[in-house]
Order: C-alpha cells, then structure tokens, then sequence
C-alpha cells in the first residue's frame, strides 16, 4: 500500500513539474516567437534524463502547442489575412534555393556569427526602444491593435525572404530574423511579431512530424510538457498585447541577446567537445 502512495505521489509531482517546466517555455515563446530548442535541449537532457532525439521530439511538441495557444490569443486582435501567403511563399522558396546551393557545409561558423550578430541586434532593438518607454508600458484599454496593412507585402516579402535564407544556412528559427527586420523596416512590433508566430507554426508542424519518425513520445511525460506550453503560450501572448509598442521591442530585443547569447555559448561548448573527441 505504501508502494503504491509513493509510486501515486511521484507520479503527480513529476507531473506537476512537467506542468511548470512546460508553461516557462510555453510562455517564453508565446510572448516572443523565438526558438527555444537550443534552451529546451540541454534542460530535458540533463533535468529529465531525455535522450537528445527524444528532448529534440519534446521540443517541437512544446513549440506547436505554444505556437497554437499563442494564435488563438492574437486572433482576437488581427484575423488571418493574404499578408500570409508571400511571407510563407518566400520563406520556403529562399530557404529551399539556399538548400540546394549546398552552402550547409558552412553552418557552424555562420551560426556562430550570426548569433552574435543577433545579440547585437537584439541589445540594439532595446536600446531604441528605451526613449518611447515614457509613453506608458501598458496600452490603454481602449487603445486597439492596427493589423498590418496588405500594402506593406513588400517588407513582409523581404523580411520571410531573409528569414529564410538565414534559416536555411545556419538552422535559426525565422523568428530572429523576421522580427528585427520587419521591426527595422517600419512595422509596428505587435504585427511584426503575430507575423513570425504564423510563420513558424506551419514549420513546427513539420519538424514535429519529422521528429516523431526518429523518436515517439511518451504521453505520461511529454503530454504535461504539451499542456503546460499551451497554457504558458497564451499567457505570453497576453502579455505582449497587453504592452505598448516600446516595452514590446524593449522585451523582445533583451530576450533575444540573451538567447542568442546562449545558443553562441552551446554551440562553442558543442564544437569544442566534438573536436576533442574527433582527435
């Protein structure tokens, strides 16, 4: 009978840990669309013991759902709309050329530079945003959220169109290019970001299936992870509608230098043992 309690209580504290450690990632990426795998990986490897085709499986699972739950937030603000089709189109068009190019051979020192280009970008798009912070960090109830405009197809061209070259070289979610770019391009932060979030889901339902073919999930575990994301996601995405334009990019330009900054530092810990076991 005392098996059995124990068994019970671990069971549900495990569950519950899931739960919480799912929603933190859920949340990080509802609020800014930025891929947390480099994050996710280390954690459900060492923390839960996953092997790293099973936390790369997790992973994704988190992605979508956070993605899904973040959607059904900002549908309430901006519905679907054609903007949509050229951002998927030059996307996946750039990234499949660049694919096909075999430029691949390359991308470990691409992403090293790159990140530290976008931990640059990032302290940058903080740093601007800092000044417009005195028009209020919280939006007025009756202020409402402008969609992107269908005449500003051209920068959400080019920005998918740079996204996916960069994704396609070097393997970084699109987030951290389409964002910075459409925001430095003009567009208000909150469509630029509800942009990157559509823009993701459809390629985090590919990789996820891509995933499940190297490794199925175990429900038990992976099902509280999923959950905890799904509510987490739609948390961040409340909170970002919630901010004003200049405490959105302040947010999201400091996320992003500490994750890519993270994601430089595992990369460089990950050359440096496969070099040394290579010798």
């Amino acid at each position: 009978m005392a098996t059995r309690q124990s068994g019970w209580l671990f069971l549900t504290l495990r569950g519950i840990v899931l739960l919480m450690l799912g929603w933190v990632f859920g949340a990080l990426y509802g609020f800014t669309s930025l891929g947390l795998m480099a994050v996710f990986l280390p954690v459900c490897t060492a923390l839960l013991g996953f092997s790293v085709e099973r936390a790369t499986t997790s992973g994704w699972l988190v992605t979508v759902s956070a993605c899904a739950s973040a959607l059904i937030v900002w549908s309430q603000q901006f519905p679907p709309q054609t903007l949509l089709l050229p951002l998927w189109g030059a996307y996946l068009l750039t990234g499949l050329v660049v694919q096909a190019l075999s430029l691949r051979r390359w991308r470990r020192s691409l992403q090293v530079y790159l990140l530290l280009l976008l931990a640059a970008v990032g302290l940058g798009m903080a740093w601007q945003a800092y000044p417009t912070l005195s028009e209020g960090v919280f939006r007025s109830g009756e202020a409402r959220l402008v969609p992107p405009a269908s005449g500003e197809w051209r920068r959400v061209v080019l920005g998918g169109a740079l996204a996916g070259a960069l994704g396609g070289l070097t393997g970084l979610g699109g987030g951290y290019v389409l964002v910075p770019t459409l925001v430095f391009a003009g567009m208000a932060p909150h469509g630029a970001l509800w942009l990157s979030l559509w823009l993701m889901l459809p390629m985090a339902l590919l990789s996820l299936w891509a995933s499940t073919r190297q490794s199925k999930p175990s429900w038990s575990q992976e099902g509280w992870l999923s959950a905890g994301a799904f509510l987490g996601g739609s948390a961040g995405a409340t909170w970002a509608v919630g901010l004003s334009a200049g405490m959105l990019v302040l947010c999201f330009g400091v996320v992003m230098a500490v994750l890519a900054l993270i994601t430089w530092r595992s990369l460089a810990v990950l050359g440096k043992a496969t070099s040394l076991k290579d010798g």
